[in-house]
């Protein structure tokens, strides 16, 4: 659809997509690894996959990935659009500046430039993006932690 040829838009889809099937694919595997940390049942994976087996059956596997699924979809929707843009303005900047010169910052008599084209877009793509989805979703999970 027209919506989804906005690159953004669609990278922002395409990190809830990945997040959601990476949360349900996962799932079961950590509600194995929960029980067995918590102490609940079983010390063993197959043991523990056996009686979830038992008294839940195959949806068992999958409980509380209900609030992992609230946690995960914005967030790596976030992260990737972030990621995404901040390297594309990036790279676009440094293009930029090889054709001009590197950004100055001027202090009395003295011009200071800056080598900003030695940093990597990859880089400061995955730093922004940590930093934004933490403080867009923390509260998120915050709540999800107190209910």
């Amino acid at each position: 659809t027209t919506l989804l040829r906005h690159r953004e838009i669609a990278e922002f889809v395409s990190g809830a997509m990945a997040g959601a099937m990476t949360k349900a694919v996962l799932a079961p595997l950590e509600t194995i690894r929960t029980r067995m940390v918590v102490g609940v049942g079983s010390k063993q994976i197959f043991g523990s996959f056996m009686e979830i087996m038992e008294h839940n059956g195959w949806q068992g596997l999958w409980a509380g990935n209900t609030i992992n699924m609230i946690r995960i979809i914005p967030t790596q929707a976030i992260e990737l659009d972030t990621f995404e843009c901040v390297k594309w303005s990036m790279t676009s900047a440094q293009e930029r500046w090889k054709e001009d010169s590197s950004p100055k910052i001027q202090l009395g008599g003295l011009t200071i430039e800056l080598p900003l084209h030695l940093l990597s877009p990859i880089a400061v793509g995955g730093a922004a993006a940590g930093i934004v989805s933490t403080l867009v979703c923390h509260p998120l999970e915050l709540c999800l932690r107190i209910a």
